[in-house]
């Protein structure tokens, strides 16, 4: 008879040193990548909470103005990250550059789709806080334009009437609605459109239909073209901020 098993003391090293070879990478990547996220939301979210130059902002709509910047950080540092697993060129140059290397090493690029779903994960997940916080933001800067709160948040939302002058609540009518404040202000406008592009992408992403209608899921796939651009017009008219002469 022939033994097969390997020695206790020889098995799990090897499998262990086997599994750093192959996923070693791909983990430390994950790791970094998720770091830098929650960095990013702690670090934006304790900044817009604590800092005193957005006291008078906090005054007006609360703890949602926090919880509106701190996932547009993480946002804004994952939309320029997709994009990089999914440009072939790219992929092509850094693959030729570790032709010198392991081959396991070259071989962690294959897995350039998933590193592209997990940052559409955090989009999607971060795109859900924001847009809640932000829809929480309107109707609570409108709330205080109308004076349904207390005498400070009436007179910090009038600010800005009076020419030249700066303005802290982006509601400047006393005769808005939520929605029409939502439609009628580049970032609302844009967050809309941003938005539906989003979800579109996402659910024409879906495998069923990917498999099944393989040109709906290409074709709704360049809207990305669109979401980039009212992201770059979303990010210039934002609606809240310093309070801070």
């Amino acid at each position: 008879l022939y033994c097969t098993e390997t020695a206790p003391g020889k098995t799990r090293p090897t499998r262990m040193g086997n599994w750093i070879v192959n996923h070693g990478l791909s983990a430390l990547i994950l790791v970094v990548w998720m770091a830098i996220n929650i960095f990013l939301f702690l670090y934006f979210y304790f900044l817009y909470d604590l800092g005193d130059e957005y006291i008078y902002t906090r005054h007006l709509i609360g703890s949602a103005l926090s919880w509106a910047r701190a996932p547009a950080a993480v946002l804004n540092f994952n939309c320029l990250l997709i994009l990089l697993p999914v440009c072939r060129n790219l992929l092509s140059l850094v693959r030729g550059s570790f032709m010198c290397c392991k081959r396991s090493m070259r071989k962690q690029l294959d897995k350039n789709l998933t590193f592209h779903k997990l940052t559409a994960y955090m989009i999607a997940l971060m795109t859900a806080v924001h847009t809640i916080a932000h829809l929480l933001n309107v109707e609570w800067f409108n709330n205080s334009r109308q004076g349904y709160y207390d005498i400070l948040s009436t007179e910090l939302s009038e600010l800005g009437d009076v020419a030249n002058e700066t303005f802290l609540n982006p509601v400047r009518s006393t005769t808005a609605t939520p929605t029409l404040v939502v439609f009628t202000t580049i970032a609302g406008l844009t967050g809309v459109v941003i938005t539906l592009c989003l979800i579109l992408m996402i659910t024409s992403s879906m495998e069923v239909i990917r498999r099944s209608f393989y040109e709906v899921f290409w074709y709704t796939h360049h809207l990305f073209i669109i979401f980039y651009a009212g992201l770059v017009f979303h990010g210039a008219g934002h609606g809240s901020g310093s309070s801070a002469p």
